[in-house]
């Protein structure tokens, strides 16, 4: 097996979005190879070694990639437009395909029947 494959995060599963915004923060997470998670992103979040949608230029609207969504009046999205997280999501499969080390290590409790990447983030 991989040596990469093997790495798992040093806590828990969070069971909120705040615990892991909380651990992204700390610097506590790792990818795969080690490094940790929790840079900040151009989108003013915290990179968890997913692909951020806001890294992409978005193929509804044609915004620039690191601008928000914009709708048709021309004022910002409430949210990201579904096309542009989808896009996110395939890329991270190809990732996952490719063995990319970036990715997060898995969970200490990941259950090995489980997908690792969602098919996409709607």
């Amino acid at each position: 097996m991989n040596p990469t494959t093997e790495r798992t995060q040093p806590v828990p599963r969070p069971r909120l979005m705040s615990e892991l915004h909380t651990l992204l923060a700390s610097g506590v997470l790792t990818d795969r190879a080690g490094a940790p998670l929790g840079t900040p992103c151009r989108c003013n979040g915290l990179v968890d070694g997913y692909t951020c949608p806001l890294s992409l230029r978005c193929p509804s609207c044609a915004e620039p990639a690191g601008r928000p969504c914009r709708r048709p009046s021309g004022h910002q999205a409430a949210e990201t437009h579904v096309p542009r997280l989808r896009a996110a999501g395939s890329l991270d499969q190809a990732r996952e395909r490719d063995g990319d080390p970036t990715l997060p290590a898995p969970w200490p409790d990941h259950d090995p029947t489980d997908q690792i990447l969602p098919k996409d983030r709607t």
